[in-house]
């Protein structure tokens, strides 16, 4: 009988895989050897599957962000095409070949500028020679003038010696007369030529006094024409000043129009280069736009067998967790405790990314379904056998759900561009995550007190 109890309750011990002395049942001790080792390689399993099913779970994520983020581009550059070139190739081409003759045509008409330019440029030329030319003459002319004045100056001097001669011979003439008058009748003959002589001096003096009138006029009139002409050719010499510097100015100007003809028409070619470029890279970005479409759908259509494996491992998960509730298969405390460590990590992992997607403000790949992160495959697949752990493993749901609709605020709020939001948003969630970890500490701690 004390045999059959001894059997029986290594039976127990085995079913159990407890650790007690099989020594006097060999048989027993090689299934308990048996089942220890596929004990531990269930664990294994176990373990390789719950970080399989995390892989997956992170690559889908990233499958479906660049999906998104390949759409996104692709529709950027669709409507970056409509803004540049038009919703239609037609009337944009119609515009492009409307710049291009209009380009064209300003070529032509600063080229016609430029022909009248240069016509301009000979006329004022012309003037300008020929305002030279009469400034050459005037300044003859008064030089003409200044010798008039020199010969009136000479005949002033002339006209006064013979009136300083006419003077004189009156005189003689006077005292010719004296002395014929003291002659008596000898004197006679005498004092008539002495008389006329007289009456001549008086004469020539009245023709040298109208001369010397005449000729101060002529002097007073000399003097007035040499002013005029001083003045003449001074106005000339501003006249031709002035054609000269719209003479230069003109010929500045027959330059720049030529430097703008030149641009102009090198203009106007390159113009027709950038349409026949532009068509080729609109024809390039529909292709870019459509290619890019066609990657994501393709991408889309490749992510739906990681999708299956997911699921397919997420099963596979969760009928290993309800195996653990067998004592054959159950987890070790060490094991439980080790799997909530890594839970905290990738907590703090995705924390730390929601800070950076907000710091960064763009949005990256972010786990927000709480049944698919480091976590939940593990929450969702297992319930703890210690008693004093159930009601805080119990409240961990909702609070992880909570935790990561924070994720959907914020990148809702970054791609609405409330900066302002996303933060509040985040000291939420890090306020959620404080009574997350403090939860998942107590019942690692729990776990290790047994």
């Amino acid at each position: 009988m004390a045999i059959m109890n001894r059997k029986a309750a290594l039976m127990q011990a085995v079913s159990e895989l407890k650790e007690t002395d099989y020594s006097k049942e060999p048989e027993l001790n090689k299934i308990y050897q048996r089942l220890l080792r596929s004990r531990a390689q269930f664990a294994e399993v176990l373990d390789k599957n719950i970080k399989a099913v995390m892989q997956i779970s992170s690559l889908d994520l990233m499958l479906q962000h660049q999906t998104e983020k390949i759409n996104a581009i692709s529709s950027k550059v669709t409507k970056a095409t409509e803004t540049i070139f038009g919703s239609s190739t037609e009337a944009s081409n119609n515009r492009h070949e409307e710049l291009t003759n209009t380009i064209i045509h300003v070529a032509e008409a600063t080229d016609e500028v430029h022909q009248k330019t240069a016509a301009g440029q000979t006329e004022l030329t012309a003037i300008k020679n020929l305002s030279d030319q009469t400034i050459k003459a005037s300044r003859q002319m008064q030089e003409d003038m200044g010798h008039l004045t020199d010969i009136i100056a000479q005949i002033n001097a002339v006209i006064a010696g013979i009136d300083s001669i006419s003077l004189q011979t009156n005189l003689l003439a006077l005292n010719a007369s004296v002395e014929a008058a003291r002659a008596g009748e000898a004197g006679k003959g005498f004092a008539v030529v002495a008389s006329e002589i007289r009456e001549l001096a008086e004469e020539t003096q009245k023709l040298t006094g109208n001369m010397s009138s005449f000729v101060d006029n002529m002097k007073k009139a000399s003097s007035q024409s040499v002013q005029s002409s001083t003045d003449t050719v001074e106005s000339l010499i501003a006249m031709a000043d002035k054609i000269n510097n719209v003479w230069q100015l003109n010929k500045e100007s027959q330059q720049h129009i030529s430097n703008v003809n030149e641009s102009v028409s090198s203009i106007a070619a390159v113009s027709e280069e950038i349409t026949s470029s532009m068509a080729e890279m609109e024809h390039q970005l529909k292709e870019s736009s459509s290619f890019m479409r066609q990657v994501g759908k393709e991408l889309k259509q490749a992510a739906e067998p990681v999708i299956e494996i997911e699921k397919t491992l997420d099963e596979s998960v969760k009928r290993m967790g309800n195996m653990t509730q067998d004592p054959f298969f159950h987890l070790k405390n060490q094991e439980f405790a080790e799997y909530m460590h890594n839970a905290i990590s990738s907590h703090h992992a995705w924390l730390d990314n929601l800070r950076k997607m907000i710091s960064d403000r763009t949005v990256l790949p972010l786990q927000l379904d709480s049944s698919k992160c480091g976590f939940g495959h593990f929450y969702h697949a297992m319930t703890p056998s210690i008693p004093s752990i159930l009601p805080i493993w119990g409240g961990l749901g909702p609070k992880h759900r909570k935790f990561h609709s924070y994720g959907a605020s914020a990148i809702h709020a970054i791609k609405s561009g409330d900066y302002r939001e996303a933060e509040r948003i985040y000291r939420e969630a890090e306020a959620c995550s404080r009574d997350l970890i403090a939860d998942m500490e107590k019942i690692v701690q729990l776990t290790q007190q047994r």
